[in-house]
C-alpha cells in the first residue's frame, strides 16, 4: 500500500504444532487516512469484513479512515492513548531526553498496555469470534505499538512461536508514514528510539502480564476472557 507502508498479512506463520496461520484471515496496519485510489482497489480485493481501530477517538478524529464506497467493512473502535505516552512525548520533545532514556520509558508504556488496557484489548480481539469478524484488519496509527501488541497476544494464543512472534513485530522497522507528535527540540536519536519496533518493549509487555496475572494461559482467561470454547474458536479462524 502506498497510503499505509506497514499494513501486511500475518497470514503463513507456523504455530508450535508445525500447523500455519491461514492467509488472507488476519492482516496488521497502520492508519488508513492516507490510502491512494489504487491502495482502494487492493483493499476492496481482500474483502475486509472488520476493521478494528486501536488510535484513541481524538486521533480518528483528526485522520479519518478511507475504505472503499460501496463495500466498506465494519469499523469497530477500541481505541486507547497508552498509560505513559503523553510523558514520552512531553520528555522528549523536551530536548533534554537521550535514546536510551527514551527506550527506557518506551519499556514503561508497553508494560502498562497489556495491563491498563486490557478491556480494549479484550473487546479487540473478542471481535474476531464475532460472525463475519474475519477477515480482519487491525491497525493503529503508525501499525506498530497498539497494533504489535495486540497481534503479538493473537499470535501467543494460537502458538505461533515467540521468536516468530518477535520476527513479525520487527518488521515495523521498515519504512512508516511520518508522525506529529514531535517537534523540533526532540532529539533525533530519541525519536529514533521511540519509533523502532524493538523487541525489548514487546518483551516488556510480557514480562508484566506475567508478573500480574503470574502467567500468559492466566492472562487469556483471566484478563482477555479468551478460556475454554473462545480459545478453540479463535485457534479454528486462524489456523490451517
Amino acid at each position: 500500500m502506498t497510503g499505509a507502508l506497514n499494513f501486511r498479512d500475518v497470514g503463513g506463520l507456523r504455530t508450535s504444532g508445525n500447523s500455519y496461520l491461514k492467509k488472507g484471515v488476519l492482516f496488521r496496519s497502520d492508519a488508513l487516512s492516507r490510502l491512494t485510489e489504487d491502495d482502494l482497489t487492493k483493499f476492496s480485493d481482500l474483502s475486509i469484513n472488520t476493521v478494528i481501530d486501536l488510535r484513541h477517538p481524538e486521533e480518528e478524529e483528526k485522520a479519518r479512515n478511507r475504505t472503499p464506497a460501496g463495500a466498506s467493512p465494519r469499523s469497530v473502535n477500541c481505541g486507547f492513548y497508552a498509560k505513559g505516552t503523553m510523558k514520552l512525548f512531553t520528555a522528549v520533545n523536551s530536548g533534554k531526553t537521550n535514546a536510551e532514556q527514551s527506550r527506557e520509558l518506551m519499556k514503561e508504556v508497553y508494560a502498562h498496555m497489556p495491563i491498563k488496557h486490557v478491556k480494549e484489548i479484550r473487546q479487540a480481539i473478542h471481535n474476531l469470534l464475532l460472525p463475519q469478524g474475519t477477515p480482519c484488519l487491525i491497525h493503529c496509527m503508525s501499525g506498530k505499538d497498539r497494533t504489535g501488541l495486540v497481534i503479538a497476544l493473537i499470535l501467543k494464543a494460537v502458538d505461533v512461536q515467540f521468536d516468530d512472534i518477535i520476527n513479525d513485530y520487527e518488521m515495523s522497522n521498515g519504512e512508516y508514514q511520518a508522525v506529529d507528535v514531535f517537534d523540533g527540540s526532540a532529539q533525533k536519536e530519541s525519536v529514533a528510539a521511540v519509533m523502532a519496533a524493538d523487541p525489548s518493549y514487546l518483551r516488556a509487555s510480557f514480562a508484566a502480564i506475567d508478573n500480574v496475572y503470574g502467567s500468559f494461559d492466566s492472562y487469556l482467561s483471566e484478563g482477555l476472557m479468551l478460556g475454554g470454547d473462545r480459545l478453540i474458536k479463535l485457534r479454528k479462524l486462524l489456523i490451517d
